[in-house]
Formats: structure tokens, C-alpha cells, sequence
């Protein structure tokens, strides 16, 4: 059974900050100019697109600090960010190096996923809960997109709607603040959400154990702990384990367990 809990942390003020800095990113299919172009310089990964550099986004002696999706076999090319938490989307903000790299906005979507209950996200983004961001082009090298309100989610994803080039310079989200932020208080209580299977046990790469009082505080520990993907608590011994991320994408590593609980972030 997969339920959806929320839980109470604090965490340092984010407001007013890129939280798709340096964050996780996946492209559906990377250009390589070695084998398009016969030449090699530096190109079209994806992490050039939350680097945080805007200060040069053109060609600098043939290196090319954006992310290139080419075309593979007429499939829509797409790009998209890990935020690694959910967060209540406010906008985000599209860099090209030129106003004629964002002149095709028209054929993008831009989408806020909820990704479903699984041990690997990045392979189920469709199958989870997609809200659309919806905005105009404009005649500038910058695009800024206004989310629908109360828009929440893990990933962001910018999806071509043709079958051509995907090109994007820089990405930068920013999340409406939750809390008001007290003066005297230099922390900010966010939502944070699991994704949780009671009765079952998780077979991934152990990180951690601990003692915790239930599997809501098992599942805030894991929160704590930049690789830890799920948290498995067991009911009996009040022992929390921590553990990454499945590493073989098309096998199971739920079992049942009636004495486990297990918390996916």
C-alpha cells in the first residue's frame, strides 16, 4: 500500500534562492560535436544547465557551456532537474545565450512532476502527477515562467513538443516561501513528503542505522542525509535503516514485511 505522509523539519531559509543549483540532472540524449562535427571541445551536458554561470553562455574558444538534446530516432527531446525534495514551485526562469535559442519557447513544455511511489525516479517521471507551467515567449535571451498556485513537486522537466533540438543555457527555480520566518529565528519549518509502503522491506545499499521512535522519525533522519533515497523502520526493534537508491532499474526491491515500514524521499 502507498501512502503519502507529511512531516516537519527545519532546514536554513531558502527564500529568494535557486533551488535547482547543482542539483541532479538527466537529458534524454546528449549532442556529442565529436561525432556530429568531428571536433571536441566542451558541450551539451546536462549539468551545464543548473552550473550557476551565466556570466559567459556562448562559444568561448569552441566550448559551449549549455545543454544540447539532440534527436533520437524522432523522439521529443527533453531535459530535467532532481530538486531532491518536494517544494511548492513559484517560477522558473529559462537562459538561452541569444534571444533566437528561446525563440522556439512556443514548442517547449515546461512541467513540475510529483513523481509516483517507486525506488527510482528518474524512470518513472510519467507516471507521476504533471502540472503544466504555462507562459508566452518573449524576444529576450531569459524566459520567466509563473507556475499555477500551490504547484508542488520533485522534478522540473522542459520537454520539447516537436522532434527537434533542445537547447538550454541555464535553469533556475525558485519556491514560494511555506512559513513566515520569525526575526529571532534563523531556521524556517518546510512540508516535506515521503512516499511510504507499510509491510515491506526495502533491498538497497545500506547507509545508516539508528534508534527511532517511529517511521516518521526514521523517515526525517533520512531527510538529514544527502544519500539516503528511502527509510526502512523496523516495528519491533524501533531500528532505522538508511539506504540509497536502487541501482538496477527494471528489478524489484520492495518485499513484504509485515514487521517493516518504508519510506521513500
Amino acid at each position: 500500500m502507498c501512502i503519502t505522509i507529511l512531516s516537519m523539519y527545519f532546514v536554513l531559509a531558502f527564500a529568494d534562492v535557486n533551488i535547482a543549483l547543482k542539483k541532479p540532472t538527466k537529458v534524454s540524449s546528449t549532442h556529442d560535436p565529436r561525432i556530429t562535427e568531428g571536433k571536441d571541445y566542451l558541450c551539451c551536458n546536462s549539468t551545464y544547465a543548473v552550473d550557476g554561470d551565466k556570466t559567459n553562455l556562448a562559444y568561448i574558444q569552441g566550448d559551449f557551456f549549455c545543454t544540447v538534446a539532440v534527436r533520437v530516432a524522432n523522439q521529443q527531446a527533453w531535459w530535467a532537474v532532481d530538486l531532491q525534495n518536494v517544494y511548492k514551485i513559484d517560477v522558473i526562469d529559462i537562459f538561452g545565450r541569444t534571444s533566437n535559442d528561446l525563440d522556439q519557447l512556443a514548442n517547449f513544455d515546461v512541467e513540475v512532476i510529483m513523481p509516483s511511489c517507486s525506488c527510482n525516479r528518474w524512470t518513472n517521471l510519467d507516471e507521476g502527477d504533471v502540472i503544466h507551467c504555462h507562459y508566452q515567449a518573449t524576444a529576450h535571451p531569459r524566459v520567466t515562467i509563473t507556475c499555477p498556485p500551490n504547484t508542488r513537486g520533485r522534478f522540473v522537466r522542459i520537454k520539447r513538443r516537436d522532434t527537434e533540438y533542445l537547447t538550454i543555457c541555464e535553469v533556475e527555480v525558485y519556491s514560494d516561501t511555506l512559513n513566515s520566518l520569525n526575526q529571532s529565528d534563523s531556521s524556517r519549518i518546510v512540508t516535506a513528503y515521503a512516499c511510504g509502503y507499510i509491510g515491506y522491506r526495502y533491498e538497497g545499499p545500506v547507509i545508516g542505522t539508528s534508534v527511532a521512535d517511529s517511521n516518521v522519525h526514521c523517515t526525517l533522519i533520512c531527510f538529514t542525509e544527502t544519500a539516503c533515497a528511502a527509510a526502512e523502520y523496523d516495528k519491533n526493534t524501533n531500528v532505522c535503516t538508511l539506504k540509497g537508491e536502487c541501482m538496477i532499474e527494471t528489478q524489484s526491491f520492495l518485499f513484504p514485511d509485515n514487521n517493516k515500514d518504508v519510506f521513500f524521499i
